[in-house]
């Protein structure tokens, strides 16, 4: 195998036993000479876009909520404004923020599959709607600025980016699923001395790409039977390119280099460290939440959070969903509106007597119960990023059905609401389009409960860009910044 690469002025010519490719595999089409089996791949793949903001505003009226997301308008996927996080009190608590002149806070905005994804038509929606936003926008109309502040990743200083223009969401489509896509990735690893751990293999979160890494080496224990100083080549130090590389590392293995075109590592992970209320407030434009399903991927990598602790983000009434059309929207907690679409389901109105309520809530027991029942039945784990080998047929169609029905079929319609929020809002698609496979992925036992502790989400007190940076200064990781890969060569 030959790997070209150009970096600092110098052409670089390097022969390794093993190639990780940790960034998306398309954008290597180029350079690489990909076989059949992996150009079939690659080319069922396709990506919403993420498009995130970090802006500094003005407050116009009281606060309620941390978190505010509009369902009908993620649903869109036009790249419209479809909520935002206040930073300024998810890091400091909403009666600071409510009592001061400026707060923090990050705006989404969502492409789909075919939609358009240029930076100045996204940009334009942003500014629209900041200047003459809807009632839940609870800050100044047209006043506001993008944030400004400077990256320090391991002793390099440099611009932080925002807004981040990110693609998101990796996926296959019905037909690839049901031919077995993902298994067929899984087949193919190792062939031609070339692994791929992006997460365009599994699924977009810091924790399936965690979790994928654990499945691969238990599948492809020859991958870890190489001579220790053996040259291994990982492109991309993005959050999969990092994981490979600290595993690697630990299992005694001393000469990997790891090629990154950017001026940074962590990929889709940006913490900003915003000045605001006298001290910092995080603000993550991509990776940013974790759910009590992270709880043994946290133990793993819990050398590299050290002085960085979890901290809860807008649980209970603090997250709101919108309801209703313009001009009569109207902002509901997430748990009410949970209970209001369990209560639909149940054909009740809104707001419903005490006894419907009490009826929605052993409907939606019940739906909770059928899920992690089937769920253990078609992943035969309970936790798990994808069955080690796939399924038989197409159960329950989970490869051929949209994920809203999915619980339709299987007496789970009440639980929409609450996956609405813990789905759909995340960015993974609506559930009427997504492949019911895509909710399995994401939506374990834990997430799908729709009360306690598990109903709401934590995050990294300092940002998930600390965690990486740890882990890169504590395994001293050999990262060349700014480098172009001329060719490959297998």
């Amino acid at each position: 195998m030959e790997v070209v690469y150009q970096t600092g002025g110098n052409r670089v010519v390097v022969h390794p036993a093993l190639l990780v490719i940790a960034c998306d595999p398309r954008g290597l089409e180029s350079v690489m000479d990909y076989r059949p089996q992996e150009r079939a791949l690659l080319d069922s793949l396709r990506n919403f876009t993420f498009y995130t903001t970090c802006l500094r505003v003005y407050p116009r009226k009281s606060q309620d909520r941390v978190v505010i997301l509009a369902p009908d308008i993620v649903e869109s996927q036009t790249g419209l404004v479809q909520g935002y996080r206040n930073e300024t009190a998810k890091r400091w608590g909403l009666t600071v923020a409510n009592g001061a002149a400026t707060n923090v806070v990050t705006t989404y905005q969502m492409v789909g599959v075919n939609g358009a994804s240029d930076p100045g038509t996204l940009t334009a929606q942003r500014n629209a709607f900041l200047d003459s936003p809807p009632s839940w926008w609870p800050f100044q109309p047209g006043r506001y600025e993008i944030v400004q502040v400077e990256e320090n990743q391991n002793g390099g200083i440099h611009p932080a980016v925002n807004p981040l223009l990110t693609p998101y969401f990796n996926q296959f489509l019905f037909g690839a699923l049901e031919a077995g896509a993902p298994w067929r990735w899984l087949d193919l690893q190792g062939a031609n001395d070339t692994v791929y751990v992006h997460a365009s293999t599994c699924f977009e979160s810091v924790l399936h790409c965690w979790s994928y890494l654990n499945i691969l080496l238990d599948a492809k224990p020859a991958l870890l039977s190489a001579a220790k100083d053996s040259a291994i080549v990982v492109i991309g130090a993005g959050v999969s390119g990092l994981l490979f590389a600290q595993r690697f590392i630990d299992s005694g293995y001393t000469n990997i280099t790891m090629l990154e075109k950017t001026n940074r590592f962590a990929g889709k992970t940006h913490s900003l460290q915003v000045p605001d209320q006298g001290g910092t407030s995080i603000a993550e434009l991509g990776t940013c939440y974790l759910s009590p399903a992270y709880d043994d991927m946290v133990q793993a990598i819990s050398e590299f959070t050290v002085g960085n602790t979890r901290v809860p983000v807008a649980h209970g009434s603090e997250r709101g969903i919108v309801v209703g059309t313009p001009p009569n929207e109207t902002v509901m907690a997430f748990s009410d509106y949970g209970l209001m679409v369990a209560c639909q389901y149940l054909g009740f109105g809104w707001p419903c007597s005490k006894a419907e309520q009490d009826l929605a809530y052993l409907e939606l027991v019940a739906a909770a119960a059928i899920y992690v029942g089937l769920r253990l039945e078609i992943f035969g784990t309970i936790d798990g990023v994808m069955p080690i080998s796939r399924p038989v047929g197409d159960p329950y169609g989970v490869f051929s059905n949209t994920f809203a029905q999915f619980l339709d079929d299987n007496k789970m319609g009440a639980l929409k609401g609450y996956l609405i929020y813990a789905y759909q809002v995340q960015g993974y698609g609506d559930l009427d389009k997504i492949p019911a496979y895509y909710g399995l992925v994401w939506i374990t036992p834990d997430i799908a409960w729709p009360f306690g502790k598990s109903s709401g989400v934590t995050a990294w007190q300092k940002g998930w860009e600390d965690v990486w940076d740890q882990m890169v200064k504590k395994r001293n990781m050999n990262i060349k910044l700014n480098t172009n890969v001329v060719s490959i060569r297998r």
